[in-house]
Parts: C-alpha cells; structure tokens; sequence
C-alpha cells in the first residue's frame, strides 16, 4: 500500500473517530442531536470531493498531502455518513 493511501486512509479514520467521539459526549451530556446534521455531513463532504477531484486534476505531485488531506476529509465524511445509515435505524 502506498504512502498517499495510508495518509488518506489516516485522515479519514480519524474524521469518523471524531465524529463518533463527539456524537458520544453528546449523548452522555444528554444532548439532542442537531436535526439536518447528516444533510449538512453531506454538504460537506460534497464539496471535498469536488475540491480534491479539481486539485488532483490541476496540481502537480508537489501538492500530495493537500490532495490526501482533501480526500481523507471527503471519504471520511461520506464513510460517516454511511456508518450513521447503517447503525441508527
């Protein structure tokens, strides 16, 4: 495995490690969960995948580790998502 899958495959991990962790610090302060908040996920995810599509398009090999970091945010947020889908209901 490549260093750039490692990399994205670290970034994403820790997105949804994130997620998760404060999804579970809310529930533990008894808190509701903001409605809209997987649509907004979405959004967001959305828009880093576009962006890491256009920057691994446009920039050269110099620009590595922003395009990892775009990538590991956008499958980080699509893989949150999906885990949500998936154990909610």
């Amino acid at each position: 495995m490549g260093l750039r899958t490692l990399r994205i495959a670290g970034f994403a991990a820790g997105l949804a490690f994130l997620f998760h962790l404060s999804r579970q610090a809310g529930r533990a302060l008894g808190n509701e969960e903001a409605p809209g908040l997987l649509v907004a996920i979405a959004v967001v995810s959305l828009l880093f995948s576009i962006r890491a599509v256009v920057t691994e398009k446009t920039m050269g090999p110099e620009a590595d580790r922003t395009k990892d970091f775009l990538w590991g945010l956008s499958i980080g947020g699509w893989g949150t998502i999906l885990y949500r889908l998936l154990t909610d209901h």
